[in-house]
């Protein structure tokens, strides 16, 4: 992980946010997922410049690295919304150990 590491937010519509990159403003973004019924529009990522992301559901959060051939370390359901921003702060954070130390599971 880079020292100088950049974080951005995309919200459900695929639009980057740059600015105010907070656990507080990513909690309207993961709230804004339950605003309707809209089936389509239903993800919300936090990346980094190094190419690693979270992907989160209305349920289940995705981490793993964007690269061809990059590492997936897994999905997880979050229990509620104060894990889902848990798990946000961990990333925002770069604290790399605490999101791994959590228990991902694997598709393969």
């Amino acid at each position: 992980m880079s020292a100088d590491r950049d974080v951005s937010f995309i919200d459900r519509w695929g639009v980057q946010i740059e600015d105010d990159i907070s656990v507080e403003a990513f909690g309207a973004l993961l709230d804004a997922l339950n605003d309707d019924d809209d089936a389509e529009h239903v993800v919300v990522d936090i990346n980094d410049s190094d190419d690693w992301f979270v992907e989160f559901t209305r349920r289940s959060v995705c981490f793993q690295q964007a690269e061809r051939g990059g590492e997936v370390v897994g999905t997880l359901d979050y229990a509620d919304r104060d894990e889902a921003l848990a798990i946000a702060k961990e990333f925002i954070d770069g604290d790399f150990e605490a999101l791994r130390a959590r228990s991902w599971k694997s598709d393969g």
